[in-house]
């Protein structure tokens, strides 16, 4: 091949290489504008409209992180929360979808996994929800404040689902992890106390009184932690009252009315001690 060949080759790939870069930024900068459209039609409410407009931003530029979210934001806008129609499927699904997608190019935005949290546990999609905040939990194991996060979200997840067993080993291992945290100890009575109570006479007596104790050892322990807790403190007053139940239902009325001394008591400490919170603010 001759020099002048040669050279006409080269200036003609570098022309094809010239014009596909400029094609690339073309639809690049059409993508930025289908997505500053799709935000147009957010604002007005327009969220059908919206979603073609973030979808044609990233049929443009796959790469176009933002016009994900903004997809999922609208198709959430479109939900209906606990609806079963095969319409509020397929919008939740698209959210949660978009959302997944948007978190692989920023998986530290928490907003985002606020509002998957949020799509998976209106949806009823409480394993769904659980499987992937376990899978954050693994990339986050070595960031104590990341991971007590995670599993109190875990607990949450699982109290949601109406696990409790899981729910209470999360937040357990919440504890275990904060061991100076008056909070994760809450979490734990307070659970303990929510069992109980919506459970009633349907609970077995003997689990009904170790979670009762459970409870109460918990939220002492809180309350030692944390000055004028009186959360903590409403809590233990309610745990005594459930423990006066089962005096009673045991036929024990000299305990009956023992634990609802416990309770009167600790009830006057909680609204004293929440006086003095209010007084201070």
């Amino acid at each position: 091949m001759t020099a002048t060949r040669q050279g006409a080759v080269v200036a003609l790939v570098g022309c094809l290489v010239a014009f596909t870069a400029c094609g690339g930024t073309v639809d690049h900068l059409k993508a930025n504008y289908a997505t500053r459209t799709g935000n147009d039609f957010y604002k007005a409410q327009n969220y059908d409209k919206a979603i073609e407009w973030y979808r044609y931003g990233t049929y443009l530029n796959p790469d176009l992180a933002i016009a994900y979210y903004h997809t999922a934001l609208s198709y959430m806008a479109l939900y209906k929360p606990g609806s079963h129609h095969p319409k509020d499927i397929r919008y939740g699904q698209e959210a949660v979808d978009n959302l997944e997608t948007y978190l692989r190019y920023y998986p530290d935005h928490d907003e985002a996994k606020g509002y998957l949290l949020n799509i998976l546990l209106q949806a009823e999609r409480y394993d769904d929800a659980g499987k992937f905040f376990e899978q954050e939990l693994k990339r986050k194991e070595t960031d104590p404040r990341a991971a007590s996060q995670l599993m109190l979200t875990l607990g949450v997840i699982y109290a949601k689902k109406g696990d409790f067993d899981t729910s209470l080993e999360w937040y357990k291992k919440r504890a275990e992890l904060e061991k100076d945290s008056p909070e994760a100890l809450y979490t734990i009575g307070q659970l303990c106390w929510e069992k109980v109570y919506k459970a009633g006479q349907t609970l077995d007596m003997e689990r009904r009184k170790q979670l009762i104790e459970m409870g109460l050892e918990y939220l002492k322990r809180a309350s030692d932690l944390k000055e004028n807790y009186f959360e903590a403190v409403l809590y233990i007053n309610l745990l005594y009252r459930e423990k006066a139940k089962v005096a009673q239902l045991t036929g024990n009325m000299e305990e009956v009315q023992k634990w609802m001394q416990e309770a009167e008591t600790n009830q006057k400490v909680a609204l004293e001690m929440r006086k003095k919170a209010m007084d201070k603010k």
